[in-house]
């Protein structure tokens, strides 16, 4: 990133902050909070004060009830979002309009990433995410970039202040810079539905879905329009344009089921409810798998028979769909069966899962553990060289991965000094890495 760019991005985080302007996570993802951390405190020298942190969605609604006028920045974890994530976003929003949400997620395709945006995120963030990427989103979903996209946010709070008049002007300015803005041709759509000139607004809403195919609101807009002027038959027709670029709306998919019903056409109403039944299913199967992953997480420590089970829940919950996001259940099911010397049982759970998700490096890590630890050495050292070619940086990621690297060559009659010497810089203070560096030295 050049320089200008990265002075431009803090100086939009640290003015906002300035301010008055505050950031508030809710996950409980003790990395990223560090990360943030990273960012507001040792990059742009932030107080302290300007960073707020929750794990339980009481303790953020109750924030918010308390400053309604606040502005915040809330980076909101999905599997912290204990309720509906439609629901949390639109309560938060209700609670304190002035608020801007980062939805973070493990993983995101572009059906999710359209609902989400549609239910009210501002931004969305893929975990894992580096200090430079999350700086950029963080800014980003601060400020708007550039004199087009302020334009579009004079308009919006225009909009929003019910000054009508005014928002056409804005959007004709918008129009006279780019054309074929559908930011513009919305903006003016709603001046006009704000005036009660339908018509017009149904033209504009118009024009809006034409200049962009992807773009939601104009023909949500278009859908309530005719809803409201009782056309069920075009009312459906945008509807069913939703439904295609973003399935995953059960409301929506309830009013089409509906109006197919109405029409009587049972077959297609019967389409539609069954997909409906299907993403509640899914759902709720990620709601109990993500709740019984976290109970996992709490009992890893201290008892890791009962994490062994919950993480056998989690990822039986998951009907073999398994995904990135499940690697961390299937680690700690992993280390929970290690604990109890059961090696080939981890094994063979961190083989199930690289079945699915293949060439992860982290799986194979601690599958070359699992090996170590039964003394079948040669699979050990195998194992870590796949993993180490797929991801050279792995022993950069903690001193305790570099020892075991390290060990594990060591063990196998290699020299393990490059990665026992990664694990002392990263902890100079730590006299096992220490110990370990200089035994290689002297073996080399």
């Amino acid at each position: 990133m050049e320089k200008e760019t990265r002075d431009a991005i803090g100086n939009a985080i640290f003015d906002y902050a300035m301010a008055g302007g505050k950031f508030v996570s809710l996950t409980e993802d003790a990395g990223f909070v560090e990360l943030i951390k990273n960012v507001l405190y040792r990059s742009l020298g932030l107080p302290r004060t300007c960073f707020i942190q929750y794990t339980r969605l009481d303790d953020l609604f109750a924030l918010l009830h308390h400053d309604v006028q606040a502005r915040y920045v809330i980076c909101l974890d999905r599997s912290a979002a204990e309720a509906n994530l439609a629901q949390v976003m639109e309560t938060i929003m209700r609670l304190c309009p002035a608020v801007r949400i980062i939805v973070l997620t493990k993983e995101v395709d572009q059906y999710t990433t359209a609902l989400l945006i549609e239910q009210g995120a501002h931004n969305l963030i893929t975990k894992p995410i580096s200090v430079a990427t999350f700086a950029e989103k963080l800014a980003f979903t601060i400020a708007p970039q550039g004199r087009l996209s302020k334009l579009i946010d004079k308009g919006k709070r225009l909009l929003d202040g019910g000054n009508w008049g005014e928002a056409m002007i804005v959007a004709e300015e918008i129009l006279k810079q780019k054309s074929d803005s559908a930011a513009g041709y919305m903006i003016k759509g709603d001046a006009y539905r704000g005036m009660d000139m339908l018509d017009r607004a149904e033209d504009m809403y118009q024009h809006a879905a034409r200049s962009s195919e992807l773009y939601l609101a104009p023909l949500k807009r278009l859908a309530e329009l005719y809803a409201h002027s009782g056309d069920p038959e075009k009312q459906l027709q945008y509807l069913r344009r939703l439904n295609e670029i973003s399935p995953l709306d059960t409301q929506r998919i309830l009013n089409i089921g509906e109006l197919e019903i109405t029409r009587g056409n049972t077959t297609k109403a019967e389409e539609m409810f069954e997909q409906v039944m299907k993403i509640a299913k899914k759902e709720a199967a990620d709601m109990l798998s993500n709740l019984s992953s976290r109970i996992a997480t709490i009992c890893a420590a201290r008892d890791p028979e009962m994490a062994i089970r919950y993480s056998k829940r989690a990822l039986d919950l998951r009907g073999g769909e398994l995904t990135v996001s499940d690697i961390a259940t299937v680690n700690i099911l992993g280390i929970s069966l290690r604990k109890q010397g059961k090696w080939r049982e981890a094994i063979a759970e961190y083989r199930r899962v690289l079945a699915v998700i293949p060439d992860n490096p982290g799986l194979m890590y601690n599958m070359a553990l699992a090996y170590n630890e039964g003394k079948d050495i040669p699979k050990a050292l195998a194992m870590v060289r796949k993993a180490l070619e797929i991801d050279p940086g792995l022993p950069d990621t903690g001193k305790n991965v570099a020892y075991n690297v390290g060990a594990i060559f060591e063990k196998a009659g290699l020299s393990g000094e490059q990665y026992f010497k990664k694990a002392y810089e990263q902890d100079p203070n730590d006299r096992q890495m220490w110990e370990a560096y200089k035994r290689s030295q002297a073996l080399a």
